[in-house]
């Protein structure tokens, strides 16, 4: 017998009234029957069929089910439910243009639909998003009034109702909203600590909010009162050591920096926050080796690039300056664009007029690009994040019901991968060419492609690839070992980059890249991707 699935029993998705197994029963059920009369069956029949597939979270076999019943129904615009079901799957695509006109048409044919109050919290956010703020702030507070249950609390419905003053750079009326929220009865320490966490940041960054001793002090105890209700927030501890390096505590931003990197949040602005810190204090290397791993976490860190350009800058290293700006103009995160492009034009105007040899006769205080991008420590830590990333996506894998876009502070955003590459010497002079090159082959096929092109490498070159020939050699009969450390330790005046051995075949197969990009020989290996980071300190 066929299961049907009542509108009340669709309508309260995420209660826990279904029996475990009904959902897949029917859908089972629904399947064999279409396949048995070879697809001609009722329209009603596709719709039950995407309504259940939606409640199983299968989202691709539901907007199939939505999508047959959508061409065989002429008065499909007459279904709430359907038009609800649909604007889910959007919504879960993260197509919020379908996703908001087929809620919208929910509320015109039902304006009293016991699901009104999802409707407008998910238009609230979208709206949000396409930065329409008077239209997010209209239906959030129409979530907001309604009694009636939805996927997140009330609390969370005025975090995002401050979080959109924020946004909007009403800072006052943020604060108010978010000191408001603070009083509320059996507040979630999930709720409190990212209130706490927002209003310290808000202090740390906004000039309108007091003088700037006051600011950071009240900065400091919010990010320590959202530490106490979730002490192991990498993000907050991460707000809390700019606090400190603001205000000259050195030793206290170094710790705390720790700790976010201590609290597997490792990114790409700690490791650019690290390197900042090291310059300030006069260590170059330092710096270098915690913006290199900034850089590896997140190739298209435009702050990082930038300030790593400026850190060769300083040590008269005007060739690794230039390539570090260049990759920085690559990213989609750079806002200075036109201001990189003028100051790499100067160098390399510099360049030219400087005498023939110079450059390789002079002292290097850090190494070049190239060789730093092969240093153990971003490589290691490279490997952990991976590993990280990939834990966390089984995880998504595993657990379908996590959805960013209704977390706290977080709003629904696709985002794409940005690739950016090494720059061989060759390449400097062209700011307007494109790398192009794809780093898709394996260690194996770049040594051979190395050993083909050895009489065009320098001495040093040489060395280095018989180094690695030689090397390949033993990691053959060596294959598998794998030895582990401690990722990070601190002193009492700051904080050491120390990652020992961990993964020799990625620190070889590293190693390698860095002699094929040095060389300029065709080809590579290794994915990279870049995300939306908050801009660092330094600015050229």
């Amino acid at each position: 017998m066929i299961c049907i699935l009542n509108s009340c029993t669709f309508l309260k998705l995420g209660s826990n009234i279904h029996k475990p197994g009904s959902e897949m029963l029917a859908v089972r059920c629904y399947e064999s029957l279409i396949l048995k009369a070879e697809g001609k069956v009722e329209s009603d029949f596709f719709c039950q069929l995407g309504h259940f597939n939606l409640l199983l979270e299968d989202y691709p076999k539901a907007l199939s089910a939505y999508q047959r019943y959508y061409s065989l129904q002429s008065d499909y615009w007459k279904n709430a439910a359907f038009l609800y079901g649909l604007g889910l799957v959007y919504f879960h695509y993260n197509a919020f243009q379908w996703a908001i006109k087929a809620f919208q048409e929910v509320l015109y044919v039902d304006p009293s639909f016991c699901r009104a109050k999802e409707i407008h919290l998910r238009l609230g956010l979208m709206f949000k998003v396409n930065t329409d703020y008077e239209s997010s702030l209209k239906h959030l507070q129409l979530a907001l009034v309604d009694c009636n249950p939805c996927t997140l609390s009330n609390a969370e419905i005025q975090f995002h109702i401050a979080h959109l003053y924020e946004t909007q750079r009403k800072y006052h009326s943020a604060k108010e909203a978010y000191e408001q929220l603070l009083q509320t009865e059996n507040l979630s320490a999930q709720v409190k600590a990212t209130v706490l966490q927002q209003l310290g940041w808000m202090h740390h960054t906004i000039d309108l909010l007091g003088d700037k001793a006051a600011k950071e002090n009240c900065a400091i105890q919010y990010l320590q009162k959202s530490l106490e209700a979730d002490p192991n927030s990498g993000q907050s501890w991460y707000f809390l050591g700019r606090c400190y390096s603001s205000i000259g505590k050195v030793q206290d931003a170094f710790i705390s920096y720790r700790q976010s990197i201590d609290k597997s949040e490792a990114s790409a602005d700690t490791w650019c926050s690290i390197g900042v810190l090291y310059q300030q204090q006069n260590q170059p290397m330092d710096a270098l080796q915690a913006y290199i791993c900034a850089v590896q976490l997140d190739h298209g860190h435009a702050a990082a690039w930038m300030d790593l350009g400026t850190l060769y800058e300083s040590c008269n290293q005007p060739q690794d300056a230039i390539k570090c700006y260049l990759n920085a103009t690559r990213s989609k995160s750079c806002s200075n664009t036109s201001a990189l492009a003028a100051r790499i034009k100067y160098l390399q105007a510099q360049l030219c007029n400087l005498p023939q040899g110079s450059l390789q006769n002079k002292t290097k205080l850090l190494p070049s690009i190239e060789e730093a991008w092969s240093l153990p420590i971003p490589a290691e830590l490279t490997s952990r994040q991976g590993a990280m990333n990939t834990a966390q996506q089984a995880s998504k894998t595993h657990h379908p019901k996590t959805e960013p876009v209704l977390g706290l502070s977080q709003t629904p955003i696709l985002q794409q991968p940005l690739p950016v590459q090494m720059i061989p010497s060759s390449q400097v002079d062209g700011l307007s060419s494109p790398v192009k090159k794809k780093r898709t082959s394996s260690p194996v096929k770049s040594l051979e492609q190395l050993h083909a092109n050895k009489d065009n490498l320098n001495p040093a070159q040489k060395l280095i690839l018989e180094q690695l020939e030689n090397h390949f050699v033993s990691m053959q009969q060596e294959q598998g070992e794998v030895k582990h450390s401690e990722l990070i330790g601190a002193s009492s005046c700051h904080l050491h980059l120390l990652m020992a051995q961990s993964n020799a075949g990625r620190r070889y197969r590293v190693r390698v890249e860095a002699l094929v990009l040095a060389a300029g020989v065709s080809g590579g290996f290794g994915a990279s991707s870049g995300s939306e980071q908050g801009q660092c300190h330094q600015q050229v």
